[in-house]
């Protein structure tokens, strides 16, 4: 049975722990770790300003860190589990006291270089017309988008446009008297990422979900099917840049040998599990690719950086099947986290309560597996 001990030295700067696991850990209670999780969030930040966790000065960053990415967090619970209370409140609630946090005051021009999951303007009217119901809050976010002036080339998921091809499914998800209208402005967005190949940030071509053509690839897909037979090809590239161990690079020709969501293996198998029906000629390829894929995960999976979703142990988590999964996670449940953080088996992270790099992942991965979901990655392929 593999266990994490502090006491035993670590190579400089090792980036996980060795996997030497013979006997499965098993899970008491996910449900018990949901209450947990979101319980402290409420506790210990929030949904009051002064806002208790700034990032890097910041406030709002839409579904990535701050107010609005907490509230998605409850309203996936309100979606889920109605009816569960938290401190005497339903999911709900908690998604409308996290959306009423000065969000109004943020308008879109001041983001206009973004268009993905951290545009605040996006994120938070897409949630307010989802839990509200409201076609107006809607109907902001695809003007916004109709008329975006953010440069062509931002086509990635965390800041441009495939990001917000994932605020538009989930809309379209919660209001569907608008897919129609909804559908429209998708099949916009698509045609204006497409000729942008090859997809590049920064200068620089990432292969992973975050910034890279994988997650770009995933997002139009996932929006709208018909495009699979026009990106089949860059779907066999893709996947001909895994390495013999399992691995993809952050960069094409550059290794730097990152196992996580956001760069390398694991992101990559969530997007391959999401996307696979849809290359029905490429499916035995895909199925290689994913065995191989959780292989790497399973033995360089478990990350000394504090567990989340973005780049710890739990975004990797959902990459493996249900038994190896639960046991990743035993390996960082709440009290393991703060046990970790004390005794520096796991380096802390800069914000602790959001849902890419916080409590709020943490707890939406407790959500998944209390459901027996296997394979969903919060805020990119649940809906």
């Amino acid at each position: 049975m593999m266990s994490i001990n502090p006491s035993e030295p670590r190579p400089v700067a090792k980036r996980y722990l060795p996997n030497k696991a013979t006997t499965l850990l098993k899970l008491d209670d996910p449900k018990a770790y949901v209450i947990q999780s979101v319980t402290r969030i409420i506790l210990e930040c929030p949904p009051k300003l002064p806002w208790a966790s700034p990032f890097r000065g910041q406030i709002y960053r839409g579904l990535f860190v701050g107010p609005t990415s907490i509230a998605y967090l409850f309203l996936s619970l309100s979606a889920r589990h109605s009816d569960l209370e938290i401190e005497g409140k339903r999911p709900a609630e908690w998604c409308k006291a996290y959306l009423e946090l000065g969000q109004d005051s943020v308008p879109l021009v001041t983001e206009k270089e973004t268009c993905g999951i951290t545009n605040e303007y996006l994120a938070s009217n897409a949630l307010k017309a989802c839990i509200y119901q409201s076609e107006s809050h809607a109907t902001r976010v695809l003007d916004a988008l109709r008329t975006l002036e953010a440069d062509p080339t931002h086509c990635e998921w965390m800041n441009g446009r495939a990001g917000g091809l994932y605020l538009l499914r989930l809309m379209r998800k919660w209001l569907p008297d608008m897919t129609a209208e909804i559908n429209v402005v998708i099949k916009f967005l698509i045609e204006a990422i497409i000729p942008q190949q090859p997809w590049v940030w920064s200068g620089r071509q990432y292969l992973g979900t975050v910034h890279g053509e994988i997650g770009i690839l995933t997002q139009i897909i996932l929006s709208d099917p018909s495009y699979a037979p026009r990106l089949e090809a860059k779907l066999l590239s893709l996947l001909n840049l895994q390495d013999a161990e399992g691995n993809w690079p952050v960069i094409e020709g550059k290794d730097i040998g990152l196992v996580q969501f956001c760069h390398g293996a694991p992101g990559f198998v969530c997007s391959l599990l999401a996307i696979r029906p849809y290359f029905p000629s490429l499916q035995e390829k895909v199925d290689a690719a994913i065995a191989l894929g959780r292989k790497i995960t399973w033995e360089k999976g478990i990350l000394t950086k504090e567990p989340n979703f973005c780049h710890g142990i739990h975004g990797n988590a959902l990459a493996l099947d249900a038994a190896q999964r639960e046991h990743f996670l035993c390996l960082a449940t709440p009290q393991k986290v703060q046990q970790g953080i004390a005794d520096g088996t796991f380096k802390k992270d800069e914000d602790p309560y959001s849902t890419l790099w916080g409590e709020a992942g943490r707890a939406w991965v407790w959500m998944e597996v209390w459901d027996g979901e296997e394979g969903r990655l919060p805020i990119y392929s649940d809906v």
